[in-house]
């Protein structure tokens, strides 16, 4: 009889622990969560996922395309403009075969394009003037922690807020969203505000409870008086493995060697 006593409350202390738990989850706020996410990524040395990307087409804006990537990063913190050394694989028709690919060193970047076989190099060492170049710092978590902090750093700019959480695959997710009015704003390393009138942008991020990972970021733009004439983007990121050993010569390597059967072209700062 004792044993079933002790046995029960345990029970009931673990219940009561998943209901604080619970609780203390439901309480947080929108800021608390994002600020949750700035930590997490805070801790990640090195990531891969890979991401599918649904858009409005920017060469027409009444199509959608579809683009799916696949991504190493590891953290380089001096580097302010791209945060990482690099390697995207960007697919276009579908996920199987490598159309683009873009590696960076820290030092320098390589574009490699796999249909004509033309790698275009940009020598951020040679060209000082190519490390204020954007490239693709919004893609990575690093640029995501730079935009989180810069919103809740100037929060009364934004319409934040907490959406109901959602279970996805059986998995559950906050929801976090967000609203700028009259302004726009690059995305990433160069965040900053600039005046817009009439333009409104809405983004939700889905973040993973578990982890307080991004799980997939959705916005839209659109101007106040033409709301159906307006873009969207929607990014999902999986398969995503945190703080791994990444072979620096395999999938960090800029080098003239491993460029074997590209035509090289080397840019110039315009």
């Amino acid at each position: 009889m004792e044993i079933l006593q002790i046995k029960g409350r345990l029970g009931l202390c673990f219940v009561l622990f998943l209901l604080l738990v619970v609780s203390c989850s439901e309480n947080k706020s929108a800021q608390d969560i994002i600020q949750s996410t700035i930590d997490s990524i805070e801790i990640i040395e090195s990531v891969y996922f890979k991401q599918i990307t649904t858009r409005t087409n920017p060469q027409n804006g009444f199509d959608t395309i579809t683009r799916f990537r696949e991504m190493y990063f590891e953290r380089l913190i001096g580097d302010s403009i791209v945060g990482v050394k690099g390697h995207w694989y960007m697919y276009v028709e579908d996920s199987v075969n490598v159309i683009f690919e873009d590696i960076y060193d820290g030092k320098r970047v390589v574009r490699k394009n796999n249909r004509d076989s033309v790698a275009r190099i940009y020598d951020l060492d040679k060209y000082p003037r190519f490390r204020s170049q954007h490239f693709w710092g919004h893609n990575t978590p690093y640029s995501m922690q730079y935009e989180l902090k810069y919103m809740l750093e100037n929060i009364d700019e934004y319409l934040l807020s907490r959406l109901s959480d959602t279970v996805i695959s059986g998995h559950p997710y906050y929801q976090i969203h967000w609203k700028l009015e009259g302004k726009s704003s690059m995305p990433g390393f160069m965040t900053k505000l600039e005046k817009n009138d009439g333009w409104i942008s809405e983004t939700t991020l889905i973040i993973d409870k578990a982890t307080l990972y991004p799980f997939r970021m959705k916005t839209k733009g659109y101007m106040a008086d033409k709301p159906e004439q307006g873009m969207f983007f929607d990014q999902t990121y999986f398969d995503i493995v945190f703080n791994i050993d990444i072979d620096q010569n395999l999938y960090f390597n800029t080098s003239l060697e491993s460029l074997s059967g590209y035509e090289i072209s080397e840019m110039h700062p315009k």
